[in-house]
């Protein structure tokens, strides 16, 4: 079998399989990647607007102990058990370079994960510390809400890193109908084309709560930033999943690819 290309005008399609003249479309479902965070904020959204903060679906919702923070929780853990297992499985098959990649990637995802949890805190429900207590704004046992440098920073960093290759390097290459080469080095590094609208909506989640402190309009739900970390847990996880279902695939149709 010849090296096959694919490429994001054709949003990522597959090498066709042995005989048949078949060729799979995307790495997931549509219903993953594209239809399932657009109709989530949706929901949120309309939850926020139509039912009541301290009694209704937004009590439930919103929240340290409400389905977004726990939701952020169990994605990125998700992601962290994902690649975990892609170090496992494609240990023999893939350079040093993209298995510290990713161990470094499930560190990441650890240390969210605790950091939206506090450790267990909200879940356990322990005393904050003195040490703690003094220090944090939101009086938990973490480390982002101690400083601007172990929050704004991180998170600004990742919003620019999902901004580049979740938005603005996909949108380039289908433009320019560039093809990426799994033959190539780094392939593996690049977010593809399932990844586009949950990094959209990550970029974008908190841009309307900024148009509200600047015009002092209230038209917006309270939890932007819990969203947008949401999408962030999400992008992550379906970042893992598309290398995944790709190595997958190349592997059992015997398709060459770059182990670096």
């Amino acid at each position: 079998m010849s090296r096959t290309e694919f490429s994001i005008p054709r949003l990522f399609s597959f090498p066709a399989s042995p005989g048949t003249g078949e060729t799979r479309r995307h790495e997931l479902s549509a219903i993953w990647w594209l239809w399932l965070p657009i109709a989530f904020f949706v929901v949120r959204y309309a939850i926020s607007i139509f039912t009541d903060k301290s009694r209704g679906l937004e009590s439930l919702v919103d929240g340290e102990l409400g389905l977004v923070e726990n939701l952020t929780v169990l994605l990125l853990l998700a992601a962290m058990l994902g690649s975990l297992n892609l170090i496992r499985r494609y240990r023999k098959v893939l350079h040093l370079v993209p298995r510290l990649f990713l161990l470094v990637f499930c560190l990441g995802c650890i240390y969210f994960a605790g950091e939206e949890a506090s450790w267990g805190q909200h879940w356990v429900g322990w005393e904050t510390g003195e040490y703690f207590a003094a220090i944090n704004d939101q009086k938990e046992t973490n480390l982002h809400n101690t400083s601007k440098y172990l929050d704004r920073i991180p998170k600004g960093i990742v919003s620019l890193a999902i901004f580049l290759g979740g938005v603005a390097i996909p949108l380039y290459l289908r433009r320019t109908a560039k093809v990426i080469d799994c033959g190539e080095p780094m392939w593996w590094l690049f977010p593809t084309w399932v990844c586009l609208p949950t990094a959209i909506i990550a970029v974008t989640a908190t841009w309307p709560s900024k148009i509200e402190r600047f015009t002092g309009a209230e038209f917006y739900f309270s939890g932007a930033q819990e969203m947008k970390e949401l999408y962030f847990a999400y992008f992550f996880l379906l970042y893992i999943v598309s290398l995944g279902r790709r190595l997958q695939q190349y592997q059992v149709s015997g398709v060459k690819f770059s182990p670096l």
